[in-house]
């Protein structure tokens, strides 16, 4: 009774509904990234199966022929959406619209040809007949080379595309890793047997167990589908903001190999090294760039580009796989020429204020002098003072430009331990010359801070003279302390008098510079700079009482703390006890 059943048939069939159902779920999913020729894949599989199924009822060798038409269609055209979605689900659309994309789906239409005018020509095959097997109508036929050839692209379609998603697998992560897996293995499942048809092994040649089998690659293609989110989590997506990255920086990237070949450039490096769109790939760097060392970091070349010459900071990378073998280098070329114009306007401007002006305007003083030694009348008297003190100002913005470049610099000076408290004492003792502030220096004399001292100097310089000019009051005090905020070293400044003026404030927190808030503000922003050149930040704690500034600075395991550890209780620290706040209750 059982072996009257047509088991092999209906099993074929049951694959191709299978497949048409799981058609069903994939519909939605139509318009995403390799979605459709997923769902042409399933399809092929499914006219595969059915046509397969259906065929095993036929015995009428002339109608039995025509089912062999779908079955080659769906062969030859499985291995074509399958290398298409395998191409978009991966990143590589562009190749869909490639001439040897175009050759490919050309010699699969051939191959269609072929098959279904192979009864006038026998190239595919010869001596076609049916061959009973378990009461089905199977075929028997002579491969011939051709068939052979057919056969041949469309496992080589197969595997192309296996190929792509498995260097998903080990390219992009864990993040599309199961789900490319899951798929690039899925066609063994039916491949095994469609090879052991073609070689005719096994006890009945002439019987094609392939669609049988279908449901097991499904499996594998519903697990990346419901278990995995295959069209949700589309590793396209990390090629291709990848490739973006690199696009969109707006900078020259090149990529060389050990031999110096361009292996990878991306469109701002054709356009500044004039390459010719699509032919420099493999081209030797030194043809096109001779003036660049992709082993040598530093320098700068200079372009015409777009008719302008520009000028262009090299940087250069080694990449290196994973066991540390060299494979290439990275070069970026950073457009620096706005910066070097500026720097050069800078330049010129610092020369003129800080020499030219300054030279002038000390022979200005000095004549002031003289004239105010000379004039007899009070009011003219009072004109030439303060001409003079206008003058003195200028003279001393001058020498703050210069303090203004070493707050900017990159602390080339390098860093050393500063004992602090001989440090704080030369500052102070040209601050209080001519002055009536009293300068506290709370600091024991072993404290000590590892920081670049030049920049130090100018961010202390600053903090202290900003204090005694604000500390407008008959008995102007100005206390200096340094000692720890957890592991960073804390330095304060406090004045007593009224406060540093909120517009003064207001312009270091301001996002934009403006140039008329700058003039009685210099040396705020001095030490704003200052500081963060050295990893540090400031504070301005501003009351009636008078203003605290707090400078931050990180520390080391041999800066920072004394290595007494009674000093912060003995009033060394910042806030410590005995450290009281000059003109403020201390609590």
């Amino acid at each position: 009774m059982l072996h009257s059943i047509p088991w092999l048939a209906l099993a074929s069939i049951a694959s191709g509904v299978v497949s048409l159902g799981f058609i069903t779920y994939l519909w939605a999913y139509r318009n995403r990234l390799g979605g459709r020729f997923f769902i042409a894949t399933i399809g092929c599989e499914a006219l595969w199966a059915l046509s397969y199924g259906a065929a095993l009822f036929v015995f009428d060798p002339a109608l039995r022929y025509a089912f062999e038409v779908p079955i080659w269609v769906a062969i030859n055209f499985i291995g074509v959406f399958f290398l298409a979605f395998a191409l978009e689900y991966t990143g590589r659309s562009e190749l869909l619209r490639s001439k040897a994309m175009g050759a490919v789906v050309g010699l699969q239409i051939v191959h269609t040809l072929v098959v279904v005018t192979n009864p006038i020509h026998g190239i595919a095959w010869t001596g076609y007949r049916i061959d009973p097997v378990f009461g089905l109508a199977t075929v028997s036929y002579a491969h011939q080379p051709w068939l052979f050839v057919n056969a041949g692209g469309f496992i080589l379609l197969i595997g192309v595309a296996s190929f792509l998603l498995a260097d998903t697998v080990f390219s992009y992560g864990p993040l599309y890793r199961t789900q490319a897996a899951a798929i690039a293995v899925s066609p063994i499942f039916p491949g095994l047997p469609f090879l052991l048809w073609l070689a005719e092994v096994g006890g009945t040649p002439p019987l094609n167990l392939t669609p049988l089998v279908f449901p097991i690659h499904l499996a594998f293609d519903m697990y990346a589908f419901f278990s995995r989110d295959m069209f949700e989590m589309v590793p396209a997506a990390r090629r291709i903001a990848d490739r973006a990255a690199i696009d969109n920086l707006g900078t020259a990237v090149v990529i060389v190999d050990t031999g110096e070949r361009i292996i990878e450039r991306n469109d701002e490096a054709a356009r500044v090294l004039g390459l010719p769109v699509g032919t420099a790939l493999g081209g030797q760097l030194s043809e096109y760039a001779p003036d660049v060392n992709p082993t040598e970091s530093g320098g700068t070349v200079t372009r015409t580009v777009d008719g302008q010459e520009r000028t262009y900071a090299v940087t250069t990378a080694p990449l290196e796989a994973a066991g540390g073998t060299s494979v290439g280098n990275s070069i970026v070329l950073q457009d620096i020429t706005a910066e070097r114009r500026r720097e050069q306007r800078l330049a010129v401007l610092n020369r003129v204020l800080r020499h030219n002006l300054r030279n002038d305007l000390n022979v200005v003083q000095g004549y002031l002098d003289i004239a105010t030694d000379r004039v007899d009348d009070a009011d003219l008297r009072g004109m030439l003072e303060t001409a003079t003190r206008k003058t003195a100002g200028v003279i001393e913005l001058g020498e703050k430009a210069r303090s203004i470049e070493n707050a900017m610099g990159d602390g080339a000076g390098g860093t050393t331990p500063v004992a602090v408290r001989p440090f704080l004492d030369d500052i102070c003792e040209d601050l209080t010359a001519g002055a009536d502030a009293e300068i506290r220096i709370e600091v024991p004399t072993e404290r000590s801070v590892h920081t670049d001292p030049s920049i130090l100097a100018v961010v202390l310089e600053n903090l202290i003279e900003n204090a005694v000019e604000h500390a407008d009051t008959d008995a102007p005090v100005v206390a200096v302390r340094v000692g720890t905020a957890g592991s960073d070293v804390a330095i304060e400044v406090e004045d007593n008098g009224p406060g540093v003026p909120d517009h003064e404030l207001d312009v270091l927190d301001a996002t934009e510079e403006t140039a008329l808030e700058h003039g009685s503000g210099l040396g705020l922003w001095i030490v704003k700079w200052g500081v963060a050149s050295l990893g540090g930040t400031v504070e301005f704690d501003v009351s009636d009482a008078g203003t605290v500034a707090r400078v931050t600075l990180p520390a080391t395991d041999a800066t920072g703390r004394d290595e007494d550890p009674d000093d912060e209780a003995s009033g060394s620290g910042v806030g410590a006890p005995e450290a009281s706040a000059p003109g403020r209750d201390n609590p």
